[in-house]
């Protein structure tokens, strides 16, 4: 167990040296690192419960939680997640803020999408939040045989010892020694999840705009919306299943999607910029970096379907004024030029 413990230690002393250079790419390193040590602690907490319900049976009968023990032995993060915090390991808010701090690293990592503004201030609080995590696990015994090898970044954190190179009062020492070297700071973390809100926000306001007043038809930013998710929903399954559950006539696509607009629940009936923006100021009030990233996280996930309405209308605008470009400087080429110069004539 001491080599597990160390391990630890190696990968956040790791991460600390990545995140602590605060550009983007060590950033996603970090994090990645940090998320890794805390997914296997979360197992080795299920791990160490399972050993403890078989070395002592009589545990079993009076255990309420072994349907949830055994899916936190599963491959699926939240479940270890829900598991821990039911033993009493992690806080609501701490639970809360680890998931979603987890949910970043998989769509930094699998998915590709990179969080660039807020990257560096991310990594360095889930740092922290999982430094005073790990501080707290505490193994029932330690193991350790003489083929062994503390790790070399781990060395520096352990007093050796004849028979044993380490101890867990050690390995919480460094944990916490870990945490405070990070250059974490909540009101850096408010502002930069703040920032990122307002510029997304900025760039939805200008697609809406340019979609209102550069299309083929001039519209007001309410139906912008409107219709935005209206196209969307009539080509989609879900749109297809309420027409046909709600007694949808037989009508032209253009028609059905205005048929949708009136009578599908939407989740936008108006420009929803000024919601969005008491949303963004209501971060920025936040004092709490967990509760901060809350409202971040809940924006995005809440707004996902829309902004991408929005975007796609606003690049189906593009596309055309961009083609209103190119036919006017193809008529103004293949224009005869007239000529202005006299002709001699011999007298």
């Amino acid at each position: 167990m001491l080599g597990f413990l160390a391990n630890n230690i190696d990968q956040l002393d790791l991460a600390l040296e990545h995140i602590s250079k605060g550009n983007v790419n060590d950033a996603r390193f970090g994090l990645m690192l940090t998320d890794n040590v805390v997914e296997i602690t979360l197992h080795q907490i299920a791990t160490d419960k399972l050993n403890d319900l078989k070395s002592f049976g009589y545990m079993r009968k009076d255990y309420s939680h072994e349907a949830a023990l055994r899916q936190a032995l599963g491959r699926r993060f939240d479940r270890k997640l829900k598991f821990a915090k039911l033993e009493g390991k992690l806080s609501d808010e701490e639970a809360e803020t680890i998931s979603a701090l987890h949910a970043f690293r998989n769509e930094v990592y699998h998915v590709g999408i990179q969080h660039e503004p807020i990257l560096p201030a991310l990594s360095a609080h889930y740092f922290k939040l999982s430094c005073d995590f790990l501080a707290r696990y505490e193994p029932r015994f330690l193991g350790w045989s003489s083929g062994q090898r503390l790790p070399d970044r781990a060395v520096k954190y352990f007093e050796a010892d004849a028979f044993m190179p380490g101890s867990i009062e050690a390995y919480q020492s460094a944990c916490r020694t870990l945490g405070d070297e990070a250059e974490f700071d909540a009101a850096t973390v408010i502002e930069m999840l703040s920032n990122h809100m307002d510029e997304i926000i900025e760039n939805q306001d200008g697609y809406i705009d340019l979609i209102a007043t550069g299309g083929v038809r001039p519209t007001s930013r309410d139906n912008v919306i409107l219709e935005g998710q209206a196209w969307s929903l009539a080509f989609s399954e879900e749109g297809k299943r309420f027409a046909r559950e709600n007694g949808c006539p037989e009508m032209t696509v253009f028609q059905f999607v205005e048929w949708i607009k009136d009578n599908y629940p939407l989740q936008y009936r108006s420009d929803p910029i000024p919601r969005w923006q008491e949303r963004a100021s209501s971060l920025r009030r936040e004092a709490n970096p967990n509760q901060a990233l809350k409202k971040y996280r809940s924006f995005i996930d809440q707004t996902a379907a829309m902004r991408e309405n929005i975007e796609e209308g606003a690049a189906q605008v593009d596309a055309h004024i961009d083609e209103q470009i190119d036919r006017m400087r193809m008529e103004a080429s293949s224009t005869p030029s007239i000529s202005t110069g006299t002709t001699e004539h011999d007298s």
